[in-house]
Protein backbone atom coordinates (compact mmCIF):
# COMPACT_ATOMS: atom_id res chain seq x y z
CA UNK A 1 0.00 0.00 0.00
CA UNK A 2 1.31 3.44 -0.98
CA UNK A 3 -0.15 6.04 1.39
CA UNK A 4 -0.71 9.67 0.49
CA UNK A 5 -0.05 12.29 3.19
CA UNK A 6 -3.80 12.56 3.76
CA UNK A 7 -4.20 8.78 4.12
CA UNK A 8 -1.26 8.60 6.52
CA UNK A 9 -2.89 11.31 8.64
CA UNK A 10 -6.19 9.39 8.66
CA UNK A 11 -4.38 6.28 9.89
CA UNK A 12 -2.75 8.24 12.71
CA UNK A 13 -6.09 9.66 13.80
CA UNK A 14 -7.59 6.18 13.86
CA UNK A 15 -4.88 5.36 16.38
CA UNK A 16 -5.70 8.36 18.62
CA UNK A 17 -2.76 10.49 17.42
CA UNK A 18 -4.89 13.61 17.08
CA UNK A 19 -2.25 16.26 17.73
CA UNK A 20 -0.81 15.98 14.19
CA UNK A 21 -2.74 18.12 11.68
CA UNK A 22 -0.63 17.55 8.57
CA UNK A 23 1.79 14.95 7.17
CA UNK A 24 4.44 15.60 4.52
CA UNK A 25 6.83 13.22 2.75
CA UNK A 26 10.38 14.18 1.85
CA UNK A 27 13.27 12.36 0.17
CA UNK A 28 15.81 13.22 2.88
CA UNK A 29 19.37 11.93 3.04
CA UNK A 30 19.59 11.40 6.80
CA UNK A 31 16.66 12.83 8.80
CA UNK A 32 13.88 10.24 8.68
CA UNK A 33 11.14 12.01 10.63
CA UNK A 34 10.55 15.19 12.58
CA UNK A 35 7.74 17.11 14.26
CA UNK A 36 7.43 20.82 13.51
CA UNK A 37 5.02 23.67 14.24
CA UNK A 38 4.52 22.62 17.82
CA UNK A 39 3.96 18.98 16.98
CA UNK A 40 1.21 19.68 14.46
CA UNK A 41 3.20 18.75 11.33
CA UNK A 42 4.83 15.34 10.91
CA UNK A 43 7.60 15.32 8.28
CA UNK A 44 8.48 11.82 7.08
CA UNK A 45 10.99 10.22 4.79
CA UNK A 46 9.24 9.15 1.58
CA UNK A 47 10.08 5.51 2.38
CA UNK A 48 7.30 5.54 4.97
CA UNK A 49 4.65 5.87 2.27
CA UNK A 50 4.51 2.06 2.33
CA UNK A 51 4.19 1.82 6.11
CA UNK A 52 2.64 -1.36 7.47
CA UNK A 53 -0.11 -1.29 10.12
CA UNK A 54 2.51 -2.18 12.73
CA UNK A 55 4.67 0.75 11.70
CA UNK A 56 1.67 3.08 11.76
CA UNK A 57 1.05 1.88 15.32
CA UNK A 58 4.63 2.84 16.20
CA UNK A 59 4.23 6.32 14.71
CA UNK A 60 0.99 6.80 16.62
CA UNK A 61 2.73 5.80 19.86
CA UNK A 62 5.48 8.30 19.15
CA UNK A 63 3.42 11.36 18.25
CA UNK A 64 0.24 10.84 20.28
CA UNK A 65 -0.62 13.67 22.65
CA UNK A 66 -1.40 12.92 26.24
CA UNK A 67 0.13 11.04 29.13
CA UNK A 68 -1.07 7.51 28.59
CA UNK A 69 2.05 6.33 26.73
CA UNK A 70 5.13 5.53 28.78
CA UNK A 71 8.62 6.75 27.88
CA UNK A 72 9.69 3.14 27.34
CA UNK A 73 6.88 2.64 24.83
CA UNK A 74 7.93 5.74 22.93
CA UNK A 75 11.54 4.54 22.84
CA UNK A 76 10.44 1.17 21.46
CA UNK A 77 8.37 2.93 18.82
CA UNK A 78 11.30 5.14 17.80
CA UNK A 79 13.57 2.08 17.51
CA UNK A 80 11.04 0.23 15.34
CA UNK A 81 10.70 3.26 13.05
CA UNK A 82 14.46 3.66 12.64
CA UNK A 83 15.02 -0.08 12.09
CA UNK A 84 12.31 -0.51 9.45
CA UNK A 85 14.08 -2.49 6.65
CA UNK A 86 12.96 -0.45 3.58
CA UNK A 87 14.33 2.73 5.15
CA UNK A 88 18.04 1.88 4.82
CA UNK A 89 17.72 1.20 1.09
CA UNK A 90 15.73 4.40 0.57
CA UNK A 91 18.39 6.42 2.40
CA UNK A 92 21.12 4.95 0.18
CA UNK A 93 19.09 5.89 -2.90
CA UNK A 94 18.53 9.43 -1.62
CA UNK A 95 22.23 9.93 -0.93
CA UNK A 96 23.06 8.72 -4.44
CA UNK A 97 20.86 11.36 -6.06
CA UNK A 98 22.30 14.76 -6.98
CA UNK A 99 21.85 17.31 -4.21
CA UNK A 100 19.53 20.27 -4.55
CA UNK A 101 20.85 23.68 -5.48
CA UNK A 102 21.37 24.72 -1.89
CA UNK A 103 23.96 21.98 -1.38
CA UNK A 104 26.95 21.38 -3.62
CA UNK A 105 27.70 17.84 -4.73
CA UNK A 106 30.67 15.88 -3.49
CA UNK A 107 33.64 16.41 -5.79
CA UNK A 108 35.77 13.59 -4.35
CA UNK A 109 37.19 10.88 -6.57
CA UNK A 110 36.59 7.25 -5.62
CA UNK A 111 40.11 7.05 -4.14
CA UNK A 112 39.62 10.26 -2.15
CA UNK A 113 36.27 9.06 -0.78
CA UNK A 114 37.84 5.76 0.25
CA UNK A 115 40.72 7.58 1.92
CA UNK A 116 38.41 9.93 3.85
CA UNK A 117 36.12 7.12 4.97
CA UNK A 118 39.06 5.03 6.19
CA UNK A 119 40.63 8.02 7.94
CA UNK A 120 37.30 8.94 9.57
CA UNK A 121 36.73 5.42 10.87
CA UNK A 122 40.27 5.17 12.21
CA UNK A 123 39.94 8.51 14.02
CA UNK A 124 36.54 7.49 15.35
CA UNK A 125 38.03 4.28 16.75
CA UNK A 126 41.26 5.73 18.14
CA UNK A 127 40.19 9.22 19.26
CA UNK A 128 36.42 8.98 19.87
CA UNK A 129 36.17 5.42 21.24
CA UNK A 130 33.87 4.49 18.35
CA UNK A 131 31.09 6.75 19.61
CA UNK A 132 30.29 8.33 16.24
CA UNK A 133 28.27 6.58 13.50
CA UNK A 134 30.47 4.64 11.07
CA UNK A 135 28.31 5.72 8.12
CA UNK A 136 28.19 9.44 8.87
CA UNK A 137 28.01 11.23 5.45
CA UNK A 138 31.33 12.75 4.30
CA UNK A 139 32.01 14.86 1.24
CA UNK A 140 34.57 17.17 -0.34
CA UNK A 141 33.37 20.59 -1.46
CA UNK A 142 34.94 22.74 -4.20
CA UNK A 143 32.70 25.69 -3.35
CA UNK A 144 34.15 26.63 0.04
CA UNK A 145 36.24 29.80 -0.10
CA UNK A 146 37.32 30.71 3.43
CA UNK A 147 35.81 27.82 5.37
CA UNK A 148 37.84 24.63 5.76
CA UNK A 149 34.92 22.45 6.78
CA UNK A 150 31.52 22.24 8.40
CA UNK A 151 29.27 19.85 10.25
CA UNK A 152 25.55 20.02 9.48
CA UNK A 153 23.33 18.88 12.37
CA UNK A 154 19.98 17.21 11.81
CA UNK A 155 16.94 17.19 14.06
CA UNK A 156 14.18 14.66 14.53
CA UNK A 157 11.27 14.28 16.88
CA UNK A 158 11.47 13.21 20.53
CA UNK A 159 14.92 14.78 20.87
CA UNK A 160 16.48 12.56 18.22
CA UNK A 161 19.70 14.05 16.84
CA UNK A 162 21.63 13.18 13.69
CA UNK A 163 24.42 14.58 11.53
CA UNK A 164 23.45 15.35 7.95
CA UNK A 165 27.05 15.57 6.78
CA UNK A 166 30.62 16.58 7.41
CA UNK A 167 32.00 18.53 4.44
CA UNK A 168 35.65 19.48 3.92
CA UNK A 169 37.24 22.01 1.59
CA UNK A 170 38.73 20.07 -1.33
CA UNK A 171 41.87 22.23 -1.13
CA UNK A 172 42.77 20.30 2.01
CA UNK A 173 43.74 17.44 -0.30
CA UNK A 174 46.51 19.53 -1.88
CA UNK A 175 50.16 18.87 -1.07
CA UNK A 176 51.24 20.77 2.01
CA UNK A 177 47.84 20.56 3.72
CA UNK A 178 48.03 17.02 5.11
CA UNK A 179 48.27 18.00 8.79
CA UNK A 180 45.52 20.57 8.37
CA UNK A 181 43.30 17.95 6.70
CA UNK A 182 43.50 15.64 9.72
CA UNK A 183 43.06 18.53 12.16
CA UNK A 184 40.03 19.84 10.25
CA UNK A 185 38.39 16.42 10.13
CA UNK A 186 38.96 16.02 13.87
CA UNK A 187 37.53 19.52 14.39
CA UNK A 188 34.30 18.63 12.57
CA UNK A 189 34.09 15.20 14.20
CA UNK A 190 34.34 16.96 17.58
CA UNK A 191 31.37 19.10 16.53
CA UNK A 192 29.49 15.92 15.61
CA UNK A 193 30.29 14.28 18.95
CA UNK A 194 29.38 17.42 20.89
CA UNK A 195 26.04 17.66 19.10
CA UNK A 196 25.08 13.98 19.06
CA UNK A 197 26.13 13.23 22.64
CA UNK A 198 25.36 16.49 24.45
CA UNK A 199 23.14 18.48 22.07
CA UNK A 200 25.53 21.43 21.95
CA UNK A 201 26.49 23.42 18.86
CA UNK A 202 29.18 25.96 18.12
CA UNK A 203 32.64 26.48 19.61
CA UNK A 204 31.62 26.62 23.26
CA UNK A 205 33.28 25.03 26.28
CA UNK A 206 31.91 21.53 25.62
CA UNK A 207 33.23 21.55 22.04
CA UNK A 208 36.62 22.83 23.24
CA UNK A 209 36.74 19.96 25.74
CA UNK A 210 36.11 17.48 22.91
CA UNK A 211 38.78 19.17 20.75
CA UNK A 212 41.41 18.87 23.50
CA UNK A 213 40.37 15.29 24.20
CA UNK A 214 40.77 14.12 20.60
CA UNK A 215 43.86 16.18 19.80
CA UNK A 216 42.78 18.96 17.46
CA UNK A 217 43.34 22.66 18.04
CA UNK A 218 40.41 24.13 20.03
CA UNK A 219 40.08 27.18 17.77
CA UNK A 220 37.94 28.25 14.83
CA UNK A 221 39.05 27.15 11.37
CA UNK A 222 38.23 30.17 9.20
CA UNK A 223 41.41 32.17 9.73
CA UNK A 224 43.92 29.35 9.37
CA UNK A 225 45.78 29.58 6.03
CA UNK A 226 46.17 26.57 3.75
CA UNK A 227 47.51 26.08 0.25
CA UNK A 228 44.82 26.71 -2.34
CA UNK A 229 44.31 26.18 -6.06
CA UNK A 230 45.44 28.93 -8.40
CA UNK A 231 42.24 28.44 -10.38
CA UNK A 232 39.11 27.57 -8.43
CA UNK A 233 37.84 25.55 -11.40
CA UNK A 234 40.86 23.23 -11.30
CA UNK A 235 40.13 19.66 -10.27
CA UNK A 236 41.85 18.23 -7.20
CA UNK A 237 42.57 14.50 -7.48
CA UNK A 238 45.49 14.07 -5.10
CA UNK A 239 45.16 11.53 -2.30
CA UNK A 240 47.42 12.33 0.68
CA UNK A 241 49.80 9.64 1.93
CA UNK A 242 48.05 7.81 4.76
CA UNK A 243 49.24 8.05 8.35
CA UNK A 244 51.23 4.88 9.18
CA UNK A 245 48.36 3.01 10.94
CA UNK A 246 46.18 3.45 7.85
CA UNK A 247 48.68 2.44 5.19
CA UNK A 248 48.00 -1.30 5.46
CA UNK A 249 44.22 -0.80 5.42
CA UNK A 250 44.23 1.41 2.34
CA UNK A 251 46.55 -0.96 0.51
CA UNK A 252 44.00 -3.78 0.64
Amino acid sequence: MNLSPEQFLVELRRRRATRVRRVSFRMNRSTVWSLTQGGRVLNLHAAYRTATPELLDAFADLVAEGGWWTAARRRRAASAIRAWPPLSEALRDARAEPRNRSESACCATFQQSRYLRTLYRDLNRTRFEGRLPDDLPLRLSNRMKRALGHMVPGEGGAGERSVREIALNVDLMLEGNDEELVDTLLHEMAHAADYLLTGHRGHGSSWRAWARRVGCRPVRLNDRPIRTRRRRTAAVTRVPPPPPPLAATLAR
